[in-house]
């Protein structure tokens, strides 16, 4: 008996999805890449002309509770994801998101708990950890070729927005909370601490760190002029692990050389 594919929703049509997401699903010949979905109605059109997919919407409620999908796949921006992600939980569906799901632990756990109970698979999008650089040395580590690991030591960095006239997306500076948004720690931390905390074995106990922001304006993507930003263009943290161990990481988005 042949097995029908799994049929999936792309929300967010947008560089990423061009970029990455939309090729994956399109060369897994276990899948159908059904429907793409972006408030900009336009966008979503394109990209289903480009890609010769059969439908597109603007419409991402209407999407995730589709009764003909299996797995949602989010590609939009950061403070989206966590109500796109409940929604398509809460809908039954399978949920490959980019990170993070959300800004407070309690709420990004209390999706995976959701999930399990509904025997659903969740994923982030941590790419690294499937190049095959990474799984060797995590088969090296498994294998005890290199002894137990004690101590990770981590970093991100390249000067993509060392240049005030680089331009960042509106999205980006709308806040109105106090300090400072993760930027290069979201973009560039988050895989790290993936990757961390598998070659250890091991997750985080305790955690020390600050974030900076040296390039205090900049251009806005759409905006005239220069405007104030309160993200964190690179940040540092050390960490212990559960079994002992201890790490450091380092990310930024302004520093020479990557």
């Amino acid at each position: 008996m042949k097995q029908s594919k799994l049929r999936v929703g792309l929300i967010g049509a947008g560089r990423w999805a061009r970029m990455a997401h939309i090729h994956g699903w399109l060369r897994d010949p276990r899948c159908e890449l059904v429907v793409l979905c972006d408030t900009k109605v336009d966008v979503a059109h394109q990209a289903a002309s480009e890609y010769r997919i059969s439908e597109f919407s603007d419409n991402w409620q209407e999407v995730v509770s589709r009764k003909d999908l299996d797995i949602i796949d989010i590609c939009t921006p950061s403070q989206t994801h966590y109500e796109i992600s409940k929604a398509s939980i809460e809908h039954g569906k399978h949920v490959l998101c980019e990170k993070p799901i959300a800004y407070d632990y309690i709420h990004t756990s209390g999706l995976a708990k959701m999930a399990r109970r509904k025997g659903l698979k969740t994923k982030l999008g941590f790419t690294f950890r499937y190049t095959p650089a990474m799984r060797y040395a995590k088969e090296l580590i498994s294998s005890g070729f290199i002894g137990s690991p004690y101590i990770f030591n981590g970093y991100e960095q390249n000067s993509q927005f060392l240049n005030p006239d680089t331009p960042l997306r509106t999205s980006q500076v709308k806040t109105k909370k106090p300090g400072l948004n993760v930027s290069s720690l979201e973009g560039y931390g988050a895989p790290i601490i993936d990757i961390s905390n598998w070659w250890m074995g091991s997750p985080y106990t305790a955690v020390i760190g600050t974030m900076r922001n040296f390039v205090q304006e900049r251009s806005i993507r759409g905006l005239p002029g220069y405007h104030k930003v309160n993200i964190d263009d690179a940040s540092m943290f050390i960490a212990e692990y559960q079994n002992g161990g201890i790490g450091s990481i380092q990310t930024s988005y302004v520093t020479i050389g990557n």
